[in-house]
This record gives structure tokens, C-alpha cells and sequence, in this order.
């Protein structure tokens, strides 16, 4: 399984004139022994921060009236989720077991979860739009982490983009695979960090723990995908999940 990462691949019609190159890389460069260091010192790193949050709170519970005590939990029981989302992230990036997969429809998987990315993307004013290929076959797929995937980047392709925006997501069928893209209108990824945007901990955001592409990665590694990026700085961004398709579908 190998990631091809195209900061600027040949563009359709409307882009003529634009100058592309490509880059490959192979997936999977951090040896697991190096992963599992990264993920202690992210642990620790990310954790100690609402824990901070949640001791001191306890700490501002001794010395204030209980009137108070009520917005202070909410805050508590924040920082206790925001963990708990954490740990959900850490250990999407360390499993290393088998998944359950059984046949499924992909249009349907995402047609179902629609409203979701559709509800996210408006908190932020963006408009998603759903392209459902034809002639999709039915594939092995985990639905729960297919859905996890397709969450991750769309997350990553409304922070990319100022409001008002557009994200495409959808699928096509080519030749020996089926494609789920999505594509954004944000601002691109720079050539030096396309190499790194699956490293476990790599972030440009602030207050992300640069775990989403790493995570999405590691789904594609299990379903024995592809991943493409096609990306141009100030224009946008495509991510594209291949699929291969079995020999007695073709």
C-alpha cells in the first residue's frame, strides 16, 4: 500500500498553464517501536492539558461558593470527554488487529452518514455536496471505520476553508478500484509538508494533535487502499481513498 502525494498534478482545463510535479512515498515509514514512543509522548503531552484544566477547577471548588459549582462542572466533565476523544484517537493510530469487514454498499454508507458531515460543515457555514457514482460494486469495508475516515477529512477540509465554502465528496469508479474523494476549496498544503501531513503528531493547526491523517492512513492500510493527494496552495486540496476491487467483481 503506498501513499502518492501530488502537491500539483495535471489540472483540468481550467487550470492550463499551471506548472505540476509528483512525488511518491511509501506508507507505513515509521517502524512500529518509533510509533509507540510517539504515542507515549503524545499522550502525555496532549492529556496533561485538560487534566491541568480539571485540577485546577477542583482546586477553585475549595474557595468559591457552591452557586458556582454547576458551571464549573460542565467545564470538568469538557476537558473529561475531550480526554476520552484523545485516547479514542491514540488508540485509532496504535491498533494493529484485524477488522471486521463484511460486503458492503459505499454509496449507501455515505448517503447514510450525509447528515453528519453535513452538520458539522454548516456549524462552519460550509455546503457539502454528495456525488454518488454509478456502477459502484460492493466492497469488504468496516462501516464504523469507513465513517471514521470520511469524518477525519471532512473535519480536515472545513478547517481548510473560509465560510461559505464548498466540500465535494463522493465516488467514482476506475480501473481496478473504486474512489472515495474528497475535495476542498481551502488553502492547499505546501510541498514540505506534504511528506509528513501522515506522520502521527504532525500538525500546522493549533490545538490539533495531528493524529486525523494518520489515523485515516492506518483505515486505508486495513482495507488494503491507496491514498492520493492532490493538492495546489490557494486553490484546494483532494484527498482520494482507493479501493481496490476483487477479481470476481471486474
Amino acid at each position: 500500500m503506498f501513499v502518492k502525494l501530488a502537491e500539483n498534478l495535471k489540472p483540468p482545463p481550467k487550470r492550463i498553464g499551471t506548472h505540476y510535479g509528483k512525488t511518491r512515498i511509501a506508507a507505513g515509514r515509521v517502524c512500529r517501536q518509533e510509533l509507540i514512543g510517539q504515542i507515549a509522548i503524545g499522550v502525555a503531552h496532549e492529556i496533561r492539558n485538560p487534566l491541568t484544566v480539571i485540577k485546577g477547577y477542583l482546586q477553585f471548588l475549595e474557595h468559591k461558593p457552591a452557586s458556582r459549582l454547576p458551571e464549573t462542572l460542565d467545564i470538568i466533565l469538557q476537558e473529561v470527554d475531550r480526554i476520552e476523544a484523545l485516547l479514542a484517537d491514540f488508540i485509532s493510530v496504535a491498533r494493529n488487529k484485524a477488522i471486521v469487514k463484511k460486503p458492503e454498499n459505499l454509496n449507501r454508507i455515505l448517503e447514510e452518514y450525509y447528515p453528519v458531515m453535513a452538520a458539522y460543515a454548516a456549524s462552519y457555514s460550509i455546503a457539502v455536496e454528495l456525488s454518488l457514482g454509478e456502477r459502484i460494486p460492493v466492497l469488504d469495508l468496516s462501516q464504523p471505520e469507513i465513517q471514521q475516515l470520511v469524518m477525519h477529512l471532512v473535519r480536515n477540509g472545513v478547517e481548510a476553508m473560509p465560510a461559505a465554502g464548498r466540500l465535494a465528496v463522493g465516488t467514482v469508479r476506475e480501473a481496478g478500484v473504486v474512489v472515495l474523494y474528497i475535495r476542498d476549496e481551502g488553502i492547499g498544503i505546501p510541498a514540505e509538508q506534504l511528506e509528513r501531513i501522515f506522520d502521527p503528531f504532525y500538525t500546522t493547526k493549533a490545538g490539533s494533535t495531528g493524529l486525523g491523517l494518520a489515523i485515516v492512513l492506518g483505515i486505508a492500510e486495513r482495507h488494503q487502499g491507496k491514498i492520493e493527494i492532490l493538492s495546489q496552495v490557494n486553490v484546494g486540496t483532494t484527498l482520494r481513498i482507493l479501493f481496490p476491487i476483487s477479481r470476481a467483481q471486474l
